[in-house]
């Protein structure tokens, strides 16, 4: 047990940050990521770039014939994503009670299947599953509620936290950069860190929390939704559906109740003759999800309900769901989001990294086989690898032929197979001791060369052709890889610079040791 409050403190940020510390790297990553979701979507689909149509342009019918082809029997809907301002693709997939969704993207011109992609969604999924559906889902809130804790005790053991916003010297290197790096971005980013901690938690509260959905519902979740949302279900009649109702004969109607353009479609029990057809908007609005949509009899067309104002408590639901997802605001915010996770990738590495500094006599010491070195690797293969990995997967999608089977996980096996690579990399014991200069030139090469092998095999897609039509969300994707190279290289090269020099040099001068600011941290 600490002497202190603050040292408890100190010594609670440090093990709820460590040890949960790599998951929340991955979480970050995605999320940072999923910001632009759509946009890296659009980007990895280059059959569409050059001539992309509008949703009223879309025959919503052919969409329904092409997953009525590919749905297994029974299935729970068909869902069907307009193309809109972000996404340019006819996204579709048949939903079931239980499993796996099978999913289909077309292009909206022709309504033909266009090559797969893994895209943005893959770091979507990612952020908020880790790609392991349920149980995912509560490994990353249990990371979630340790960021929390990490960020409260951090707030009561800074003594100059205003300070600490103002003070980076990279030049000292070693421990007080990694710990001045820790600290600016955890100042700069603490209001939004705090945000999207809590919100992200709260997003699923019903998961963690479904003793009054048992209650109140007898575990029914799709009762409680359509409930607190004022949707709409009719129960099955177990009857076989003849033919569904035409759809595109319904979209002016929805628009003109809706009072916005149409942005989804839905047909739920597509067997039976309990189906109906709904209609949605988008998310971008207002803050809260728009859960806003009007039902169709899929019999014969015939109006049945038009959704209202939400409960409250659900209303507020919506609203912290929605400052998560940033949905709302446009562009500027979702850069500003991206700004943000950004910071939240370097306060985590950089946190990672000053526990390994502090102890550098000990892991000096301790020798390479090691709980110490398995830090060391980790930080290194997991800071420097996901990046690299994540390069990868967006130049595999260029280079991956069109006509591949399964190409979406083509691509997430390109992902997978160089983290794999550049974490076995990184537990070599003469790399994870002074291999950050490497993975910092490695990964600049790797984000440098996405608009060149982007040039080479998309004539339609690349950096020149997607600026000369004013094509800017496709070209950010190109010139946010170029930043990135960029970055990368400036950190490979003040690595390599101080690794140049005499050991005397890199060390911090005493009157300006690590911990001086903070007491507290002596005690970690």
């Amino acid at each position: 047990m600490k002497n202190t409050f603050s040292q408890a403190m100190a010594w609670l940020h440090t093990w709820a940050g460590l040890v949960i510390g790599w998951l929340l790297f991955v979480i970050f990553v995605g999320g940072t990521i999923a910001c632009f979701d759509k946009e890296l979507t659009h980007w990895m689909q280059p059959a569409l770039h050059g001539h992309e149509r509008s949703a009223d342009s879309v025959n919503l019918a052919s969409a329904v014939e092409q997953l009525q082809k590919i749905a297994k029997p029974h299935p729970h809907a068909y869902y069907v994503t307009l193309p809109g301002v972000r996404g340019k693709s006819l996204d579709g997939g048949v939903y079931y009670d239980a499993g796996t969704p099978d999913l289909v993207t077309l292009d909206p011109a022709s309504g033909q299947k266009i090559p797969e992609t893994a895209g943005g969604e893959f770091f979507f999924t990612l952020h908020y599953n880790l790609h392991a559906q349920t149980w995912g889902m509560y490994i990353v809130g249990l990371a979630g509620m340790f960021m929390l804790i990490a960020i409260l005790t951090g707030i009561v053991i800074h003594k100059r936290i205003f300070k600490d916003f103002f003070t980076f010297r990279p030049k000292n290197g070693g421990q007080r950069a990694w710990l001045d790096g820790h600290n600016l971005t955890g100042v700069l980013g603490l209001p939004f860190h705090l945000m999207i901690a809590y919100t992200g938690v709260a997003i699923f509260v019903a998961n963690y929390m479904p003793a009054g959905l048992f209650a109140a519902y007898n575990g029914d979740a799709e009762k409680f939704f359509v409930e607190a949302s004022d949707s709409y279900e009719r129960p099955e009649t177990h009857k076989a559906l003849k033919s569904i109702y035409p759809i595109d004969k319904l979209v002016a109607d929805a628009r003109a109740r809706l009072g916005q353009p149409v942005t989804w479609v839905s047909v739920h029990h597509p067997d039976d003759t309990s189906a109906t057809i709904s209609f949605g908007g988008d998310h971008s609005r207002d803050v809260a999800w728009n859960y806003r949509s009007v039902f169709y009899d899929a019999n014969d067309g015939k109006f049945l309900h038009q959704s209202g104002p939400m409960a409250p408590g659900y209303q507020t639901y919506t609203f912290i769901g929605g400052m998560h997802m940033a949905q709302w605001g446009g562009s500027a915010l979702r850069w500003l989001y991206f700004v943000m996770g950004i910071a939240g990738c370097v306060m985590i590495a950089s946190g990672m990294q000053v526990w390994v500094s502090k102890r550098a006599k000990k892991i000096a010491e301790a020798g390479n086989v090691s709980g110490y070195a398995l830090v060391q690797a980790l930080n290194l293969g997991v800071v420097g690898g996901l990046p690299l990995a994540s390069a990868a997967m967006v130049i595999g999608n260029r280079l991956i032929p069109a006509d591949v089977a399964a190409r979406a996980n083509a691509e997430i096996t390109v992902f997978c197979a160089v983290w794999i690579a550049a974490t076995l990399y990184a537990a070599i014991p003469a790399v994870h001791k002074r291999g950050w200069g490497q993975f910092f030139a490695i990964n600049a090469g790797a984000f440098a060369l996405i608009p060149l092998v982007n040039f080479a095999t998309a004539p339609n897609s690349h950096l020149f052709a997607t600026i000369g039509r004013g094509d800017w969300s496709l070209a950010a994707v190109d010139l946010t890889a170029l930043a990135l190279a960029a970055g990368f290289a400036a950190l490979a090269r003040h690595s390599f610079v101080k690794a140049r020099l005499p050991a005397e040099a890199r060390e911090p001068r005493r009157n300006d040791r690590a911990g001086a600011n903070q007491p507290a941290l002596a005690d970690r």
